[in-house]
C-alpha cells in the first residue's frame, strides 16, 4: 500500500484525493489499513461494505460513528445496535413518516421561490449561501417545531458544532452553545404545549426514563446533522453537476420525469458523507483478512458507490445508468430515516431553478470540495450567474 493511503483520515486528506486514493487501490489491495485514530481498516468495495452495513452483530455502530472519538453522549439511534436502537429509532419515526415528505412539499417550494426572490433581480448570487444553506434549515426547524425567526441562530449554531468535530474541547464548547439555543425551546413547550413536535419530544420516555436535556441535545443534533448539513452540500452538488452540463440541463428541461433520475445519480456521485466507521463485536474476515474483535473499520459510502464492478463509468454524471443502488443513506437498519425528505427537497430544489434560472451558469472553474465535521463532505461556495428576472410579486 502507498504511504498516502496508510495516513488516510478525512483530516489529512482532501475529498478529491481521497477519491483517488480509492481508485488506485482497488484491486491492488483489497482491504487496506490506515494507521490514524489509531488504526483501522478500509472497506472500499460495493459488497463489502453492504454486507457490513447489514451485519450490525459484527460491524457495531457503538461507540460512535465518527473519529476521533468525542465526550459526547451517542448519537441516538445513529449509534446503537438493536436493541437500545429499535427505541431511539422510534423516535425519529414519529417525527418522519412517509406521509411528511408529501405535506411537506409545498413549504419547501414556497421557501426555496421566496430565496429565489431574494436574488434574481441581480443576476448572480452564492447559491450556497442564499439557497442551499437556508432551506434545509428552514425546512428541518419547520419539521420539529422551531419557530421561523429562531432557524438563523440554530443554523449558525449548529455549523459552529459540527465543524468543529475534530477538536474534542471546541466541539464541547460549540455544542454548550448549541444546547443553549435548543434545549430551550423543549423546556418551553413543558411550561406551554403546542400541536408540535418538540411538545411530544418533551413528554417522551424511553428505555424507561424520561428523556433529558443531553438526550434533547443530541437528537435535536442528528436532525440538525441529517436534515440540514446533508442536504445543504446535496443540494450544492445538485446544482454544479446538473447546471455545468447544458446536455444535462436541457434534457431535464425537456423531460422533467428525469428530474429524480438526477437526484439519484448525484446522491451516488457526491454523497454529503463519504463514510463511517464501525467497531468489530467479533472477529471477522473480508478479502480472506481476519480482523480482530474490538478493531475500527471505515465504512467507505463515497468509494462503494464508485466500485466499477458495480457502476459503469463510476466518475461520471449519466441520466441513463439504469439500477443506481448507491449507499448515500446507508444500508439495513442505519438508513437514514429522512432519505424521502432529502429526496424531495432535491427534486424541488431542481424543479424550481430550472422553470425560473433555466439558463443559470456555474463558475468555469470546478468548485473545491472540502471534509468538515469529520467525513462530511462540501462546497463553501458556488457562484452563480443568470439573466435577471422578477420577482413573483413584483
Amino acid at each position: 500500500m502507498s504511504d498516502d493511503i496508510k495516513g488516510w483520515s478525512c483530516y489529512t486528506t482532501s475529498p478529491a484525493r481521497s477519491l483517488e486514493l480509492f481508485d488506485e487501490v482497488r484491486g491492488k489491495c483489497p482491504l487496506p489499513h490506515s494507521d490514524q485514530h489509531d488504526g483501522f481498516y478500509m472497506l472500499l468495495s460495493y459488497n463489502d461494505v453492504r454486507s457490513a452495513m447489514m451485519d450490525y452483530r459484527t460491524f457495531s455502530s457503538e461507540p460512535q460513528v465518527l473519529r476521533p472519538m468525542l465526550p459526547r453522549k451517542c448519537i441516538p439511534a445513529l449509534e446503537m445496535d438493536p436493541p437500545r436502537h429499535t427505541a431511539w429509532r422510534a423516535i425519529f419515526n414519529e417525527a418522519i413518516t412517509p406521509k411528511t415528505a408529501p405535506a411537506m412539499e409545498s413549504f419547501v417550494r414556497e421557501d426555496i421561490n421566496n430565496h429565489i426572490d431574494g436574488f434574481i433581480e441581480r443576476g448572480s448570487c452564492d447559491i450556497v449561501h442564499e439557497l442551499a444553506e437556508p432551506v434545509p434549515a428552514q425546512t428541518i426547524c419547520r419539521l420539529v417545531g422551531i419557530a421561523e425567526e429562531l432557524v438563523p441562530k440554530v443554523r449558525a449554531t449548529a455549523l459552529a458544532m459540527f465543524a468543529a468535530q475534530g477538536n474534542p474541547e471546541e466541539f464541547g464548547r460549540r455544542q454548550a452553545d448549541f444546547a443553549a439555543v435548543t434545549v430551550s425551546e423543549v423546556r418551553a413547550r413543558q411550561k406551554h404545549p403546542r400541536d408540535d413536535y418538540l411538545t411530544r419530544l418533551a413528554g417522551m420516555q424511553v428505555e424507561g426514563r424520561a428523556l433529558d436535556d443531553n438526550d434533547y441535545v443530541v437528537l435535536l443534533a442528528a436532525f440538525l446533522g441529517a436534515g440540514h448539513h446533508s442536504t445543504t452540500s446535496a443540494m450544492a452538488s445538485l446544482i454544479y453537476e446538473v447546471f455545468s452540463k447544458p446536455a444535462v440541463r436541457d434534457a431535464l428541461i425537456q423531460d422533467p420525469a428525469k428530474i429524480t433520475v438526477a437526484v439519484e445519480e448525484l446522491l451516488r456521485l457526491r454523497p454529503p458523507f463519504f463514510g463511517f466507521f464501525r467497531r468489530t463485536r467479533q472477529p471477522a474476515v473480508v478479502a480472506e483478512t481476519p480482523i480482530p474483535s474490538g478493531h475500527d473499520v471505515y465504512v467507505g459510502w463515497a468509494a462503494a458507490n464508485r466500485d466499477p464492478r458495480v457502476f459503469e463509468s463510476p466518475g461520471e454524471f449519466k441520466l441513463d445508468r439504469g439500477s443506481n443502488r448507491h449507499m448515500s443513506f446507508g444500508f439495513g437498519i442505519h438508513t437514514c430515516p429522512g432519505a424521502s425528505l432529502a429526496r424531495m427537497e432535491l427534486r424541488v430544489l431542481l424543479e424550481e431553478l430550472l422553470r425560473r434560472l433555466p439558463d443559470l451558469q456555474v463558475a468555469p472553474e470546478p468548485p473545491v470540495y472540502q471534509f468538515g465535521g469529520g467525513d462530511y463532505c462540501f462546497i463553501a461556495s458556488l457562484p452563480v450567474t443568470f439573466k435577471p428576472g422578477q420577482r413573483r410579486n413584483s
